[in-house]
């Protein structure tokens, strides 16, 4: 899962997502980029998989994984927006169990 952020003035002006996996995989990882468009970068940290799921009407259980690296790579591509601009962060706030293989975050070019 690959997330591109634009940011202007600490705010999400555009998301992409980029999936390789199966159709929950790829409609978590567009929900979660849509429910953060527009929104104040302290935001996105709010995204939780739980929201992500129920925006989506539910998941199967076993597929339920696929929302939370949703929610582990929106955090990760803040982070490495707050890190690449030299933005002080409480580092607790992106405690998510380590990084995933599956994971990979990056910002928009302009």
């Amino acid at each position: 899962m690959r997330i591109y952020l634009k940011i202007e003035d600490s705010v999400i002006t555009d998301v992409k997502f980029e999936t390789f996996g199966c159709g929950s995989a790829i409609a978590s990882s567009s929900m979660a980029t849509e429910m953060i468009k527009g929104k104040h970068v302290y935001e996105a940290l709010e995204l939780t998989n739980k929201a992500v799921t129920e925006a989506l009407d539910g998941l199967p259980a076993h597929k339920l994984h696929c929302s939370v690296l949703a929610e582990e790579a929106i955090k990760a591509a803040v982070k490495d927006y707050y890190s690449k601009n030299s933005i002080s962060f409480d580092s607790d706030l992106f405690s998510t169990g380590g990084e995933s293989c599956h994971r990979h975050n990056d910002l928009l070019d302009d």
